[in-house]
């Protein structure tokens, strides 16, 4: 997702130097406080942090799996099909994950669950038959492309809103606002299952199964 967007970005503003962070992938936004970082995408928004939040887009959160798993011939995904998969998860608490908090939880379904720190193993893992997954579409994209694996909407729709968290006050710089709008525009233009957040967080697309997403 970044890269064009990056290329887009380097062309107008090519004195800005830019960097990434790998090792604070799971919880950067402390990181970001303390001065470390200077941008975090994230869904995730921290209550009093004295960081602003800038919506980027919705996305959709699909079930990944290998193209030969059973699921993958099914037309409607529920809870209740997943009750016995193993599904792979980033090491963070399940709270925060959407498929948890608005798809198994509320139908009382708990899966096995398997931590996986890193994206690329996590993606092969489900391509070798070793569990599922639910991510955001954006991040298999390409991955389906070739094949590797398949998606497929969990119940009527999972989507979640994707934020650029920066210091309070870092918003309103030229550079910052470049950057967001540049990587806003080339998700909404040319990725699939994204679409615009440019609209009040409460008409945010639902993440409950059973719901249909608003347009």
């Amino acid at each position: 997702m970044v890269d064009p967007a990056l290329e887009n970005f380097r062309v107008s503003w090519p004195q800005v130097e830019m960097d990434f962070k790998s090792g604070v992938t799971f919880d950067p936004q402390p990181a970001l406080q303390q001065g470390e970082l200077d941008l975090v995408m994230t869904s995730d928004i921290l209550p009093r942090s004295g960081l602003h939040y800038s919506p980027m887009f919705d996305f959709e959160v699909r079930l990944v799996l290998a193209p030969d798993h059973p699921l993958a011939s099914k037309t409607q995904i529920t809870p209740e099909d997943l009750a016995s998969e193993t599904l792979l998860i980033y090491p963070v608490q399940r709270s925060r994950l959407d498929v948890w908090r608005h798809f198994l939880q509320p139908a009382g379904i708990s899966p096995p669950l398997k931590s996986v720190d890193n994206t690329l193993l996590l993606i092969q893992m489900v391509a070798a038959r070793m569990g599922i997954a639910a991510l955001p579409h954006w991040v298999v994209e390409s991955v389906e492309r070739q094949g590797l694996v398949v998606t497929k909407t969990l119940g009527d729709g999972l989507w979640s809103r994707l934020y650029a968290a920066v210091r309070d006050g870092d918003q309103r710089q030229a550079v910052t606002e470049a950057f967001i709008r540049s990587t806003r525009n080339h998700a909404c233009d040319h990725l699939p299952f994204v679409r615009s957040a440019e609209r009040p967080i409460f008409d945010a697309p639902t993440a409950k199964p059973g719901s249909q997403p608003r347009l």
